[in-house]
């Protein structure tokens, strides 16, 4: 019998919640739907309730293993819950759903998001479902399947009500099976088999069709497949895993177990093909289709139907949530969800008049068979299909109503026959159970016979099928299954509970806390007979924390019942009485049935109505009785395993038993253990455990004795003479700096036990010795379990010593000398029977060592397979396998397990299959890995994490740890993010996670970057922020979300940021700075304020150009609010006195702020970061403007500014409409080049539509005339360019070629500002052919080429063709422009579209076209400004040739300009225009400098920036001489413009000082003396400092080509006259520059702190024809070049000097689109600091910098180093140091003062401490400093921890502590494991080839040489001292003298002396002189130093 603990009163915890629903209050009317008459009475009907509402649950064990799921159903309401088991309050809602209906199921359910479509495909269907699932919980009303996941409603699914009542519902593996309820009608009425509708149906996925299901009856479904239409088949049960269900056949009373799988292509043509036949050779298809009955009707076509919110009404804890249908994106095309009618018979028949003949001619085709089960709808075959499904639209329908093309419904789950039993009634439940050894059964609880069946089955060698073998019938009432324990519980037949696992009894369960119960069954505690045996201290080593109150049945006097509650119980059929027979047992107390199994939880149910929740006890809690019993599973027979557990279940949770301590429960366990295998455990000298503790009090006090007044020696004999003391003594006294104290030996006087051979166990003694050693040898490798290695070993020195197992009693003397004795404990089986006893196998004589294993390994020396339990010896298997492959350097595709282990495989169970290991071949590279990567690349994939390698043994562990210290500098780039983890690089891990999140976001539209705004980790910072970031309203300029903390990095000398934020600010008022001159009025100066002001004005309105470009993509708006937009303040103030100055008194242009606003609307837009995903339609609508008058014009720029960023696209079409529909011109404006850049390059049809209603050209001839403004116009033909860019879409390029010479007219129309529109035309033109020059082979007709020279040249009209020319026959009433092309319209589009075209394409015959002319006459002929445009094109068309030198710009002005120019007076020459040749010269120059500017763009060019440069400088200097006279002001103005911008265009994103002091003097130019620097010019000046700074220093510009196109697009260099100017370039434009910018910041974020930082960084560019081996070293955040440009990046690549943990990232492999994916997101790059190290310019001062320089660098005071200067390091490991050394050595005075900051508390003065503990103290400090220095200066702290075990075990050894023996050894390993870390590191760097990586080279290895010898020299000269003691005692145990005893100290020189055992000794005992026994020694091989050392010692005392 056990105990279960308290049985608590169970209510579902969704009752409690439905109390306060608001239940069916609110909810709206179900959905309409054709229905009968009669069916409103129906409904009334179903609202009668006449027994009251029933509830009911379902209850399942949680995935994550913790936590329990309710399902609670009461009618309409289904709750799910999920909370703690048995823990209160621990439950929450996760969702609650109100239905229209009662519900009648629910089910936990999975599906698949693409189940493989078997019918119709052909393709070979997976077993196993191989793509994602989802978990969903199916909710099926009488008419609807609702399917919900736990974020919101998915899918409904309509049944039809009067054909398909659903029975039950089961979740199967591929998704879920549907049972129809049969009508009584039908039963009683059975019609033939070829005419009956399937009673089973299937869902695959929730958008799927639900489809019926074939069988195939016979042995292993042998027979023919057919529709499972058996109307006397009932499901009883349905399981997962296996797949499989059983069905009861009420015709002949017998379950049959189906295997259901997919079903096959083959089988549904049979099927199909049969049906067909059948139903064509009787009657007509019509016939058929008319039928009601027919399984057409049921199969017919319905649309899906979406769960609106009319039918669900679903409610959280929280907050109701709006119901809605999403269609996830990964569905699969499937036509309908399930079939409904949509006509009545008569009408389908009359719907469908087709003849026979006709519908057999479609049925000729497999995939298209007809005839009775049929689809009346024309639905698409079933395929796959990457879009969304989407339902049929009712138009659709309708259609197919009169045009309906039969189509099967498929099956797509087949059952297959596997059993049948025959059996005399239905079974109430069936589940699924395995015993405790493993063995499966089918459970049937046939509940009328009183009987539950268990049918033993397993799986196939290839596990596609079941074998079911033997059947067993156990009395039950009721059962359940516990899965956690692999039991399971049943009701007998005198309602008590019992636990089976498979067919065997376990044990009785007491129930706890049912008063009814228990009251009756223990009344009378007091008559609780309990012999004087219980109480006996040796007897009883638990004490039983409770027993519990009973009443005395009348067999509780007998002896049995005394057995039953002792520790060790024997298993007796009679102990477990049935309390049947008390009279005194209520009937209400009956337990009735079961129900609600969780892992260890079931729900039992009285009879009474009430419900009990009770939860069983665990099998065990301590490591070593898990692992022993998992050993011994393993091992044993199974029946003999069985028995064992349980026996050891029975015996642990016996009634009265309570928490157990680990040593307890295994002195509960070795005693059972010993117990079963025979012996007499009274008589055991073991069976007091080793250390004392609470277990070791009796379990009941019988009686308190008196205490003595006053003691005696015998007390202290007592104590000291303890077990208590002999484990705990020593360590005690080395804590407390006692003196050792020795253990009183009393001699025992151990009565000789006898042996049961007849014990279940006992013929299995040498198989459980060996189980339980290899388990012991496992515990050693884990120091957590050092402390069960001497509990365990009590144990097995007992079983080796009764089968006198010499060898392996030596072992465990040599582990434990202080606990085993030499020759064991007195043997207790008698020699005549330990002989007869049978020894596996796998048994060794020598007993498996595994430290000594290793060891031997480390020495170059392959031992014999090392055996191994599997599953249970894991550290074991992988410590060997790891050094193995280590020593042996195999390679890692197939690791040969065999060669290095041996498995030990139990004669009853299946031969295993090779176990080699293949490592994932895509974590290594091509070439042969080296071996320290191969360590790690193993320890990966064996599993381990850093967590197992630091809990493994110090001396285990330091291989692991050296290799991923190897690593961990240059790890390979192709490694998974585990394996980083293990070598302490999380920075590489946070690379692999955002390369991962780029892959996931690879299906969404792609836009040229997705950066994010950066958050603040450091809270400091972020306070920092908020406090900067509020200012008033009147004072935001729109930039106070830049990313201060990065600009502070990068320009941290200076206030550049702050210059910039004040040059771009234009929501302040401006200071009119100027003087009033004596002779002027006041009303006159005022006046002369305002003209200043106006000009002020004018720089103040072409600001926010610049303003958006230095703010793009830094902020993420709040989603409830309004995006903020900075005021754009016109007005000014006069000081001293602040006066508002406006321009109320001087005449202004009207609506010159017009255009400012929209920029200004721009700028505020182009704040926010592409990926803000929570902006929407209704987020943008709800900026809408409201209130005054220049909000819409500011909202209209708005709008581009979201399509620029991408946020657009989410505009819904209705939105679209509305705000066209305004007729607002610059909100069309705003919208229409927003929608077109977010869908650029598309070809998107409704955009096009769009666009087209605006331009007058895509409209057919006969389409109505609409009023489209001008600049609408030209905002939509460029727009047409942008959607169809870099498509060569032919109609397109013919459409924009013709528009470009547009004449004007006809009448009134497209007579201002044409040449804006020209000019848009041409450059879309450009934008559609970018680049397409060279290979436009399918525009040869149209001679593009031609007519853009025709529209540069000039030259008569050609006649107009096609609707132009009807439309044009009306001339223009304002323009007379005669027959010939107007080249001043045409020619600036025309030119840059030629340029555009053949960009690149180094086609000289087109470049030519392009020279400027080079006579005076020809010159004459072109304008000067056009010169400008056509040295730009030529060097688009001649890119390839562009230099960065003055030659190559001087090169294009012709030499008749170059003779003439900078020449006057008297050099003039007759008949020279030299205003012309001049402004010829300046525009050629300012052409070519605007080419250089595209190519070398965000390239930061030093040659560029110089020639660049050179030319600004000269321009400026220009317009403060009169050589400006020559050429006009105007024009010298717009060429340094031009060369300003394309300067800037070059160093964008750098913030250079240089550029930014010209542009802030260049602005300084406002007022009367500057009347050519207009809006304009300040325009382009501050887009150029705009792109100066770009995304506040984020982002610079890119040269790809469509990055050229939008660049030369924004910098036309053609540039407004005033604010309202869009003659010649529409100003909306200029923002096109965002097409072209990319992220491109570097930067480095520490990985540990997520603080911003400072890292080197080395660039190396592409080898190309013009440079090789380039490179530049730099310090980050640092602006990197193009990536195309470079072929690596390396961050800290020097590992000498740098602080930080190098990160390469090479072009050549997966690392560079790392990088690219950092960079796009504007993610900081994670870097890890170097321990011991501090960031760049965070030290607190020069001498703690030099410190931790020269404490990682410097070698050569490691063994010299104070522990006070160690806390001055920095890093991660700065605590551990403190911890460890803070204050712990004797420092001196000049010490003491350099670290008097520390607030470590100092140790008293050496000179108060004793010199002998000085000594020791001070060197073991010295010891512990030098190791941590060591280790600091390589960068693995870990270690540290390893070192200081070792150094503690050393101290320790001394004492002689109870561990000594394995301390020895983690010393011996440390030391052997230096040298082969050594062999290690050498034999890598020979197979490791030559590298050019920067800054290669491998570390040194973890373990130095001379650590490893100064502790090996340590323990030598202790073992020395020891050896001298004991020399006596080593040459006895040598020659093998069995009769003395021996000391710990002789033990622990053996081992560290590596002396052999006696038996290997042969010769040794007649060996009299000291050499012959050392030739004995050396015979048997033991090492030449330890035979040096034993004759050193001899000889010394000879």
């Amino acid at each position: 019998m056990i105990s279960c603990g308290d049985a608590l009163e169970f209510v579902p915890f969704g009752r409690e919640y439905f109390s306060h629903h608001p239940g069916e209050v609110g909810l709206p009317p179900p959905t309409p739907s054709p229905a009968p008459p009669h069916i409103d009475l129906l409904r009334q009907l179903d609202t009668v309730s006449i027994n009251g509402s029933k509830d009911w649950w379902v209850i399942r064990h949680s995935s994550d293993g913790l936590t329990e799921e309710e399902l609670y159903v009461c009618g309409p309401t289904v709750v799910w819950s999920r909370g703690q088991a048995g823990l209160a309050g621990s439950r929450q809602v996760i969702k609650c759903m109100t239905c229209d209906s009662p519900v009648q199921h629910v089910l936990f359910a999975t599906f698949y998001t693409y189940p493989d479509q078997p019918p119709l495909l052909g393709d070979a269907l997976p077993e196993e479902p191989a793509s994602e699932y989802l978990f969903y919980i199916c909710v099926v009303e009488k008419d609807r399947v609702n399917v919900f996941d736990k974020d919101h409603l998915d899918h409904s699914l309509k049944l039809i009500g009067n054909f398909f009542q659903v029975r039950n519902v089961w979740p199967v593996k591929y998704g879920i099976l549907l049972e129809r309820q049969v009508p009584a009608t039908e039963i009683a009425s059975p019609k033939p088999d070829g005419e009956r509708l399937p009673t089973f149906y299937s869902l695959l996925h929730p958008l799927d069709e639900i489809n019926p299901l074939l069988y195939r009856a016979g042995y292993s479904g042998s027979a023919r497949p057919a529709y499972l239409s058996d109307l006397s088949q009932q499901a009883v049960f349905m399981s997962e895993d296996p797949s499989i269900c059983i069905l009861y056949n009420s015709s002949n009373s017998s379950h049959t177990i189906w295997k259901i799988r997919r079903a096959k292509l083959e089988e549904n043509n049979l099927v199909l093909q049969s049906n067909v036949q059948a139903s064509l050779g009787n009657t007509p298809v019509s016939s058929i289709l008319s039928n009601p009955g027919s399984f057409a009707q049921l199969h017919s076509y319905s649309h899906s139907h979406s769960f609106s919110p009319n039918h669900s009404h679903m409610t959280s804890p929280a907050a109701q949530v709006t119901s809605h249908s999403p269609t996830p994106a990964s569905s699969r095309t499937r036509s309908s969800i399930f079939p409904s009618i949509l006509s009545t018979p008569k009408t389908q028949q009359s719907q469908t008049p087709r003849n026979h003949m006709a519908t057999l001619s479609r049925t000729q085709s497999p995939s298209v068979f007809g005839g009775q089960h049929l689809r009346l709808a024309m639905t698409p075959s079933p395929s796959r299909s990457s879009g969304p499904r989407t339902p049929r639209t009712p138009q659709i329908a309708s259609l197919n109503e009169t045009l309906a093309e039969p189509e099967p419904l498929v099956p797509d789950i087949c059952l297959d026959h596997l059993w049948t039993d025959h059996s005399l009634a239905r079974a109430t439940k069936a589940f699924l159970t395995e015993d405790s050894v493993g063995q499966r059964y089918l459970c049937l609880m046939l509940s009328q016979a009183g009987m539950l069946r268990c049918i033993k089955y397993d799986y196939t060698n290839d596990r596609s099928s079941l074998i079911l073998g033997s059947i067993s019938s156990i009395p039950a009432k009721d059962a359940l299954p516990v899965k956690a324990l692999k039991m399971m519980i049943v009701v007998d037949g005198s309602n008590s509970l019992s636990l089976y696992t498979g067919a065997v009894h376990v044990c009785r369960i007491n129930l706890c806390g049912l008063l009814s119960f228990n009251s009756s069954l223990f009344k009378d505690f007091s008559s609780l007979n309990i012999s004087s045996r219980l109480q006996s201290p040796a007897t009883t080593p638990l004490r039983r924390s409770s027993l519990l109150t009973s009443s005395r049945p009348a067999s509780s006097l007998e002896a049995k019942f005394e057995v039953g509650l002792s520790p060790v119980i024997t298993e007796r059929s009679h102990i477990d009485g049935s309390f049947a027979d008390d009279p005194n047992l209520p009937l209400s107390s009956a337990i009735v049935s079961l129900r609600d199994p969780s892992d260890v939880r079931v729900t039992l149910e009285h009879a009474n109505g009430n419900l009990y929740r009770i939860t069983l006890p665990e099998i065990t809690s301590s490591p070593l009785v898990k692992h022993s019993l998992a050993a011994l599973k393993y091992i044993l027979p199974r029946d003999a395993a069985l028995q064992l557990v349980n026996k050891w279940y029975a015996t642990r949770n016996a009634p009265g038993s309570g928490d157990f301590s680990p040593q307890g429960e295994w002195t509960l366990f070795s005693m059972m253990l010993l117990s079963m295998i025979g012996y007499d455990t009274d008589k055991l000298a073991l069976t007091c455990p080793v250390e004392g503790s609470d277990s070791c009090s009796p379990l009941v006090a019988t009686k308190k004795f008196r205490a003595a007044e006053s003691g005696s020696d015998n007390d202290w004999e007592y104590m000291l003479s303890s077990s208590f003391h002999m484990a705990a003594g020593n360590s005690l006294s080395e804590m407390l700096g006692l003196q050792k104290v020795g253990v009183l030996q009393k001699p025992k006087e151990v009565s000789k036990g006898t042996v049961n051979t007849s014990a279940p166990l006992f013929s299995h003694l040498p198989t459980i010795l060996f189980a339980l050693h290899l388990v012991y040898e496992d515990f050693k490798l884990n120091t957590l379990h050092w402390e069960f290695c001497s509990l365990l070993v009590t144990c097995l020195d007992q079983l080796a010593s009764d089968l006198r197992g010499v060898r392996y009693l030596h072992h465990y003397w040599r582990d434990f000398p202080t606990v085993c004795p030499l020759h064991g404990p007195p043997p207790q089986v008698p020699l005549e029977e330990s002989q007869k006893l049978t020894y596996p196998g796998y048994f060794t004589e020598k007993p498996p060592h595994v430290l000594a294993h290793l060891y031997t390994i480390m020495g170059g020396i392959e031992p014999e397979p090392f055996p191994y339990i599997p599953q249970v010896c894991i550290t074991t298997k992988n410590l060997i396998l790891l050094y193995s492959v280590a020593a042996a350097d195999c390679g890692l595709q197939d690791i040969p397990v065999e060669r290095f282990l041996k498995r030990i495989s139990p004669s009853n169970q299946k031969p295993f299959a090779s176990s080699n290991i293949s490592l994932n071949s895509q974590y290594y590279s091509e070439n042969n890995p080296r071996i320290h990567e191969k360590i790690v690349l193993l320890t990966d994939q064996l599993g381990l994490t850093v967590r197992d390698i630091q809990l493994l043994s110090p001396g285990v562990s330091l291989i692991l740890m050296n290799a991923q210290h190897m690593c961990r500098t240059w790890p390979p780039q192709d490694w998974p993010a585990s394996a980083y983890h293990l070598i302490h690089r999380p920075d590489l891990v946070a690379h692999r996670e955002e390369a991962a999140k780029n892959e996931d976001n690879g299906k969404k539209p792609k836009d040229p970057f997705n950066i994010r705004v950066r958050c603040h980790h450091d809270p400091d910072s972020v306070q920092e922020v908020k406090k900067v970031s509020q200012p008033s309203k009147e004072e935001d300029d729109g930039m106070e979300t830049l990313d201060m903390d990065m600009l502070a990095l990068r320009w941290c000398e200076d206030q550049r940021i702050a210059e910039v934020r004040r040059m771009l600010c234009s929501s302040r008022a401006v200071t009119i700075n100027i003087v009033q001159r004596p002779e002027v009025s006041d009303h006159d100066f005022l006046e002369e304020q305002e003209r200043h002001l106006y000009a002020l004005c004018i720089r103040t309105m072409a600001l926010p150009v610049g303003r958006g470009m230095f703010t793009l993509c830094t902020s993420a708006p709040v989603i409830t609010e309004t995006l903020p937009i900075p005021k754009l303040n016109l007005s000014g103030k006069a000081p001293p006195r602040g006066t508002t100055i406006d321009l109320s008194n001087i005449e202004v242009p009207p609506n010159m702020d017009m255009w400012p606003h929209f920029h200004n609307g721009v700028a505020a837009g182009l704040k926010i970061a592409p990926n803000c995903g929570e902006i929407d339609s209704t987020w943008i609508v709800y900026n809408k403007p409201k209130g005054s008058l220049d909000s819409p014009t500011e909202h209209a720029g708005f709008l581009m500014a979201l399509g620029l960023n991408g946020h657009l696209r989410n505009l819904a079409t209705v939105n679209m409409h509305d705000y066209l529909a305004r007729g607002h011109e610059m909100t069309c404006v705003g919208l229409l080049l927003g929608i077109s850049v977010a869908k650029r390059g598309t070809m998107d049809i409704q955009t096009t539509k769009l666009l087209s209603v605006h331009l007058e050209c895509l409209l057919p001839p006969t389409s109505t005339e609409l009023d489209v403004p001008h600049t609408v116009q030209v905002a939509a033909i460029i727009g047409v360019g942008l959607v169809y860019q870099d498509t060569a879409h032919r109609h397109m390029a013919e459409v924009l070629l013709q528009e470009i010479g547009r004449p004007p007219g006809p009448e009134m129309e497209n007579s201002n500002d044409r040449e804006s529109y020209s000019l848009a035309a041409g450059l879309a033109l450009g934008l559609v052919l970018f680049g397409r020059g060279g290979e436009a082979a399918g525009f040869t007709d149209l001679n593009i080429a031609g007519e853009l020279y025709h529209y540069i040249e000039g030259g008569r009209k050609k006649p107009l063709f096609g609707i132009h020319k009807d439309k044009y026959k009306s001339p223009s009433y304002q323009i007379k422009e005669g027959d010939c092309v107007n080249i001043d319209v045409t020619a600036p589009g025309a030119t840059l579209a030629l340029g555009m075209i053949y960009f690149r394409s180094n086609n000289k015959a087109i470049a030519e076209w392009m020279v400027a002319p080079s006579t005076p006459y020809l010159l004459d002929q072109v304008r000067p400004d056009f010169l400008l445009l056509r040295t730009v094109a030529l060097g688009l068309i001649m890119w390839d040739a562009v230099m960065p030198t003055s030659h190559w710009i001087e090169s294009h002005v012709p030499s008749t300009v170059l003779t003439h120019v900078h020449r006057g007076g008297n050099q003039s020459t007759p008949g020279i225009d030299y205003e012309s040749m001049h402004q010829a010269y300046y525009n050629i120059l300012a052409g070519a400098c605007m080419v250089i500017g595209l190519k070398f763009a965000g390239s930061a060019n030093s040659e560029a920036f110089q020639i660049l440069w050179k030319y600004t400088r000269m321009f400026t200097n220009f317009t403060k001489r009169s050589v400006a006279e020559l050429a006009g002001k105007s024009t010298i103005e717009t060429c340094l413009n031009v060369i300003l911008l394309s300067l800037s265009m070059v160093m964008a994103g750098t913030g250079d000082l240089d550029v930014l002091r010209i542009i802030r003097y260049l602005r300084s130019r406002v007022g009367p003396s500057n009347s050519t620097v207009g809006y304009g010019s300040h325009l382009t000046i501050h887009m150029s400092l705009g792109f100066l700074f770009l995304g506040g220093g984020r982002f610079s510009l890119s040269t790809s080509n469509m990055a050229v196109a939008a660049l030369l697009i924004a910098c036309f260099p053609k540039f407004p006259t005033h604010s309202n100017d869009n003659r010649y370039h529409l100003q909306a434009l200029r923002h096109l520059y965002v097409l072209a910018t990319e992220p491109r910041l570097l930067m480095p974020i520490d990985v540990e702190t997520g603080r911003l930082c400072q890292v080197s960084v080395t660039v190396r560019f592409s080898d190309t024809h013009q440079y090789k081996n380039q490179s530049y070293e730099a310090m980050a955040p640092l602006m990197l070049p193009e990536l195309s440009k470079l072929s690596k990046v390396v961050i800290e690549g020097d590992t000498t000097s740098h602080r930080y943990w190098p990160v390469r990232f090479s072009a050549n492999n997966k690392t560079w689109s790392v990088l690219e994916t950092i960079l796009r997101s504007g993610e900081g790059l994670a870097v890890k600091l170097k321990d011991g190290r501090y960031p760049y310019g965070d030290a607190p001062s020069g001498f703690q910098v030099q410190l931790a320089h020269l404490l990682t660098q410097d070698k050569s005071a490691r063994w010299t180093i104070k522990g006070s200067l160690l806390e001055e390091i920095s890093g991660c490991s700065a605590q551990l140091v403190h911890t460890l050394v803070g204050g712990s050595s004797s420092v001196s005075s000049s010490s003491a003062t350099s670290s008097s900051s520390s607030d470590v508390p100092s140790v008293p003065a050496a000179s108060s401490l004793p010199l002998k503990f000085e000594n020791g103290e001070m060197a073991f400090t010295q010891t512990l400093v030098t190791i941590i220095y060591e280790y600091l200066s390589v960068g693995k702290p870990e270690a540290i921890t390893n070192w200081l075990a070792a150094l503690q075990g050393l101290r320790r050894v001394t004492v002689l502590s109870q561990r000594t023996g394995l301390l020895l050894w983690q010393v011996k390993l440390i030391a052997r494991a230096a040298h082969f870390l050594h062999c290690l590191t050498y034999t890598s760097a020979d197979t490791l080839s030559s590298s050019d990586e920067i800054g290669s080279g491998d570390p040194s290895p973890l373990v130095s040489a001379e650590q490893a010898l100064s502790l090996n020299k340590r323990v030598e000269l202790l073992t020395d001292v020891w050896l001298e003691e004991v020399r006596e005692e080593i040459v006895r145990y040598l020659r093998g003298d069995a009769e003395k005893q021996y000391s710990a100290k002789c033990a622990f020189t053996l081992v560290m002396r590596d002396l052999p055992l006696p038996v290997d000794v042969q010769g040794a005992e007649g060996c009299s002189d000291p050499l012959s026994f050392f030739a004995v020694l050396h015979r048997a091989k033991v090492s030449t130093a330890a035979i040096s050392s034993l004759a050193k010692t001899l000889f010394s005392n000879e």
